[in-house]
């Protein structure tokens, strides 16, 4: 059961047992206050009645001596009562007994009485159960606003992602319970965007600053290498630490590509992919890969500069994670009106739960299924999935048949 459900139950059965409880008390006082008023009404009229004047029959609604014209309105309805009560008499002109006449205005008035009290209780079941209605209506309507806005608040804070920690709830309405708690989740979301922020600025002034040291490194070891100044016993240590300079490299200016594609763009253009993808396959060194094309002119708004960094990677990607000798198809297509990148590879097999993995940072597989080219960074597909976010978009993973990877990049047209 929901807990709107359980909600509505518990208001409507507040108002419905309240209903009840005051139906209920009403029943008994006016029951009560009735009965007693019939017993003093018969107590003070039956004395009065003229036995001569039943027993000769008058009724009292044609008598107006001085008795009944000075009786109630109550007492000319016992009289009424009495002479159409069958009394025993014995001739016109003998008195009826007294008691006679009491019992049977008593008999009529609880009769009276018991009338009286099961119209009031019927009515009484009958505005019950209206009341039902009623107070189930306004506790689902009651429950639902309030609910409702929870429904935002759950619904807004789902939709919130690290991509755009800048959405605030600015939840309206009173200043109750449910808006302290969207007050509290902007706060939590203030919190974060400041948090995230800073690790981005750091990032991205860090491997700036890394850049400067690692290039005069290399700088440093590349020219007596080229000139022979190097002993040649010392040469397959300059070797590998120009390796090891140049891998660092990579590493930083994928870190810059991280931190660039985390923070959002600020411009956006019309990007033509087709053209796109065609410059990043000519600049491409394909080592021997065959790459095949097929390319549909589909445009898309974004950063053209972060959108070729993501198209590179997935081919990079392709190579890298490639045999010897083997094929790259590289497809653009429209889908469902979204525009797909994709790019698929032959290779070694892919486990199914590896795949989950590829687009977490450093996350680099097995390291035996890298055939050609340098080792990677391990963050090409971490770049490429924040780009595509960043896009309003998604990268999707399949394993192809036979070995190999599909990677696919999906952005709005």
């Amino acid at each position: 059961m929901s807990f709107r459900t359980r909600l509505v139950i518990i208001i409507a059965g507040v108002f419905i047992a309240a209903g009840a409880a005051l139906l209920t008390v009403q029943y008994l006082v006016v029951q009560q206050l009735f009965a007693s008023a019939i017993d003093t009404t018969a107590a003070s009229c039956v004395p009065a009645l003229s036995i001569t004047q039943l027993s000769q029959g008058t009724s009292a609604a044609e008598d107006s001596g001085p008795i009944y014209g000075a009786t109630s309105t109550g007492c000319a309805y016992f009289a009424e009562t009495a002479m159409l009560t069958d009394v025993p008499v014995t001739t016109p002109m003998q008195t009826t007994s007294l008691d006679s006449v009491e019992g049977a205005v008593l008999q009529q008035s609880t009769f009276l009485a018991d009338e009286v009290g099961g119209g009031l209780l019927l009515w009484s079941i009958v505005v019950l159960v209206g009341f039902t209605g009623v107070a189930a209506a306004i506790a689902f309507w009651l429950a639902r606003r309030s609910l409702d806005r929870i429904g935002e608040v759950t619904a807004a804070t789902r939709d919130i992602s690290e991509r755009d920690l800048g959405r605030r709830l600015d939840l309206p309405g009173p200043d109750d319970e449910i808006k302290e708690l969207g007050d509290t989740i902007d706060g939590m979301l203030d919190r974060l965007q400041s948090a995230f922020t800073a690790q981005d600025r750091f990032v991205a002034n860090a491997s700036h600053e890394l850049r400067t040291p690692l290039t005069t490194t290399r700088t440093a070891l590349e020219i007596p290498l080229e000139q022979g100044a190097v002993p040649a016993e010392l040469q397959a240590n300059m070797q590998r630490a120009l390796r090891a300079t140049e891998q660092s490299e990579r590493l930083i200016t994928a870190l810059l590509a991280l931190a660039r594609s985390r923070t959002g763009l600020d411009e956006v253009e019309p990007v033509e992919l087709s053209e796109l993808i065609e410059d990043q396959v000519e600049e491409l060194d394909a080592q021997g890969i065959v790459v095949h094309t097929n390319l549909r002119a589909l445009t898309v708004k974004g950063d053209p500069m972060l959108l070729a960094r993501a198209v590179r990677n997935l081919l990079e990607n392709g190579i890298r994670h490639n045999v010897h000798g083997g094929e790259l198809w590289v497809r653009c297509r429209r889908e469902r009106g979204r525009a797909v990148i994709d790019v698929e590879n032959t290779g070694a097999p892919i486990a199914s739960a590896t795949l989950a993995l590829l687009t977490e940072p450093f996350y680099r597989g097995d390291a035996s299924r890298t055939s050609t080219g340098p080792d990677g960074t391990g963050l090409g597909l971490a770049i490429v999935q924040s780009i595509a976010k960043t896009h309003s978009g998604d990268v999707r993973l399949r394993a192809r048949k036979g070995g190999g990877l599909t990677a696919s990049i999906v952005l709005p047209l």
